[in-house]
């Protein structure tokens, strides 16, 4: 694997920077899920970043520069006007890999998490003065359980994930949080303060 935090993926200005993100902290059967590759990820002692269950999520979508108060009322209410129009929907979550920088879990079917990603998108876009980065030419719906945090041969951590395989976690995704995330390379993981919950449909 890679370091996950070298220098084109630091936060230029620090944040906290605004996030939608899917808080899977709140979802005790994939914290439990999380925990079956806690021994494992934690062998690897300063290598990996294992990131504490209050912190688990999938990134909906961020915005990566400061806005104001205005800006984020607006992006409030118009969070709440997209969402409206999602209902709930179901994933799975699983399998478990490592990626090149982090160790992955698998998010299927793509499609809600893919849509959810546009309607997001398009509340962020209709605030002034908000700017995005480039969309992904296909969304990659995904969560993390760990962060490289120097480089190093993955071959062993790899077979060990694959001889692990615990369940495959379902479930059912009916809200998101808008957050001030921060990037705290200190731990060598993300932490948020919740601006607001908003329900799907």
């Amino acid at each position: 694997m890679e370091n996950f935090f070298v220098p084109k993926k630091i936060w230029q200005g620090g944040g906290p920077f605004p996030h939608v993100l899917v808080l899977l902290s709140e979802y005790p059967e994939f914290c439990e899920y999380a925990r079956a590759h806690h021994e494992l990820l934690s062998e690897y002692g300063d290598k990996l970043s294992v990131i504490p269950e209050e912190w688990l999520h999938a990134t909906v979508q961020g915005i990566h520069h400061a806005i104001d108060d205005g800006q984020l009322d607006k992006l409030r209410s118009t969070l709440r006007e997209e969402a409206a129009g999602m209902y709930p929907f179901q994933v799975q979550l699983g399998p478990v890999w490592p990626g090149v920088t982090a160790v992955t879990v698998a998010v299927y079917p793509e499609g809600g998490m893919a849509e959810l990603n546009g309607r997001v998108r398009t509340a962020m876009e209709k605030v002034p003065g908000i700017t995005l980065r480039a969309p992904e030419l296909r969304y990659w719906a995904h969560s993390s359980l760990a962060y490289a945090r120097e480089d190093f041969p993955d071959r062993k951590l790899n077979r060990a994930l694959r001889a692990l395989r615990p369940p495959r976690v379902d479930i059912t995704i009916d809200r998101v949080h808008l957050v001030n995330q921060y990037q705290r390379r200190d731990l060598g993981y993300y932490t948020w303060d919740v601006v607001e919950e908003v329900q799907l449909g």
